[in-house]
């Protein structure tokens, strides 16, 4: 984790800087960053929450 990881705290699916950011887990085992007006999308999408 770098010293400057909270710049690239961007939405995976809508690319916008928004926070709170949540963390899915997608198909492929890759953790992808979701905000709360996507999370709606990721979870009908069938993405599992990190935990």
């Amino acid at each position: 984790m770098s010293i400057f990881s909270f710049f690239n705290n961007k939405c995976d699916i809508c690319k916008r800087k928004i926070k709170p950011i949540r963390k899915y887990i997608n198909d492929k085992g890759e953790t992808m960053k979701v905000c709360v007006p996507c999370s709606q999308y990721a979870e009908r999408r069938a993405f599992r929450i990190k935990r």
